[in-house]
């Protein structure tokens, strides 16, 4: 019964914030001329929280939680940290370097390889850029990349 409650309150509080941002995200106003609008992520981003919620709602109870280690703590003060490094840098760092910093730096406090924690930090800057500065129109800062295209 505990943990029956613990996962509701893990789950409720996800699973409102993502029910929140897909009803929300239905009145924002179309953009002429784009097929996809600004709702689109709100939307696909609050229905994936939606989908987290009954994922940890329906998971089986465990029997004893493990200790955390140290690794796991680091882990999470730097996701705790990483909005505040973004809100600091986004306008001299710029959205691909922060994208590439903050996410490789992530992965590796997360336990992943540095080789493949940089390799992905790139490949995430890039994709997000394209999906968002080029395909979406949403102005991201540059930071001292000028030269990247929108």
């Amino acid at each position: 019964m505990a943990d029956l409650l613990r996962r509701l309150a893990a789950s409720l509080p996800v699973g409102a914030l993502g029910l929140a941002a897909v009803v929300l995200a239905r009145d924002f106003p179309p953009v002429p001329g784009q097929v996809y609008g600004p709702a689109l992520f709100p939307t696909v981003l609050g229905l994936l929280l939606i989908g987290c919620a009954i994922v940890v709602l329906l998971q089986a109870p465990r029997a004893v939680a493990a200790p955390a280690n140290t690794r796991a703590r680091v882990a999470a003060i730097a996701y705790a940290l990483a909005p505040i490094i973004v809100m600091l840098g986004w306008e001299t760092l710029g959205w691909p370097l922060l994208a590439f910093g903050v996410g490789a730096a992530l992965l590796v406090a997360g336990g992943m390889r540095v080789l493949f924690a940089l390799a992905a930090g790139v490949g995430f800057a890039i994709l997000t850029w394209v999906l968002f500065a080029m395909l979406l129109r949403v102005p991201l800062p540059r930071g001292p990349l000028p030269f990247l295209p929108y």
